[in-house]
């Protein structure tokens, strides 16, 4: 009697997990493969100089040496602009404090068309966390990776370009300090 109990228990709860597991689309068992850093052999994070190495050598870039560099107005800032080999037709590379942060690539329409490499992406990586008429995005916390309706490729730093936001948001002036303290007044 006892052990029918607990074979009608196992069985209950091997039939409550089984169900858990098709409801959450068996993301427990990590079908889902992390998001990407980058592309080839170029990855977020790396230095300007390790970057333009990795592009001397990496067949997917078209790239030329230093006069694919561009020194952006602000300090410490810089942009590699190369073109891109078949399925590329433009590759952006940005960099704040020598440190690549964001790196863009223009798809090749030609050659591609958004819904299949969007079908790709959803199978490799799973279902967008950010789904937009202008963008699809996935976001794990240190690496915003987006397909762009404009048939871009983007990876971003998350923790750089947090920091970048947060620096560039202008104070309040006086003006708009004293309305809303007049406002907060009411």
């Amino acid at each position: 009697m006892v052990l029918l109990k607990k074979s009608k228990r196992y069985i209950y709860y091997s039939v409550l997990c089984s169900l858990f597991l098709l409801v959450t689309g068996f993301k427990v068992w990590g079908t889902d493969s992390p998001l990407p850093k980058g592309y080839g052999s170029v990855t977020l994070g790396m230095t300007l100089d390790e970057v333009k190495e990795a592009l001397k050598t990496d067949p997917a870039y078209n790239y030329r040496g230093d006069r694919d560099v561009s020194l952006l107005s602000r300090e410490n800032r810089a942009l590699i602009s190369v073109d891109g080999v078949l399925f590329f037709e433009e590759c952006l590379f940005q960099f704040e404090d020598d440190v690549l942060y964001i790196i863009t690539l223009n798809l090749n329409k030609s050659e591609l068309d958004y819904y299949s490499v969007f079908s790709k992406l959803c199978e490799k990586y799973g279902e967008p966390d950010s789904l937009s008429p202008e963008k699809s995005q996935w976001d794990n916390g240190s690496v915003i990776f987006s397909l762009e309706k404009n048939l871009s490729l983007r990876y971003i730093d998350a923790s750089t370009f947090e920091e970048l936001q947060k620096s560039s948001q202008v104070k309040e002036t006086a003006k708009e300090k004293t309305r809303q303290d007049f406002l907060d007044s009411l």
